[in-house]
């Protein structure tokens, strides 16, 4: 969607791959964002990344647990991996 209040933004959504984390991984892409489906589910989270758009969103196997993830991920998505 051009021109949403999220055009241009990115957006890391932990448990995306369902219920109200699919949700809000649906609404900010359709506002513009761009965004990473997270959850422990990779194969559900790649599954809803399809339902978004592939232009849309990606999955990325994310558990919340692991902090030494939480730095990986931080700095992949702050990289211009994603422009």
């Amino acid at each position: 969607m051009s021109g949403g209040r999220l055009n241009g933004k990115c957006a890391l959504i932990t448990g995306a791959a369902r219920g109200i984390g699919k949700a809000f991984a649906q609404k900010y892409a359709d506002e513009g964002a761009r965004v990473a489906v997270a959850d422990i589910d990779f194969e559900l989270a790649q599954k809803t990344a399809k339902e978004i758009g592939e232009q849309r969103a990606f999955a990325v196997k994310l558990d919340i647990r692991d902090q030494v993830i939480h730095f990986a991920l931080l700095d992949l998505y702050s990289s211009n991996y994603l422009f």
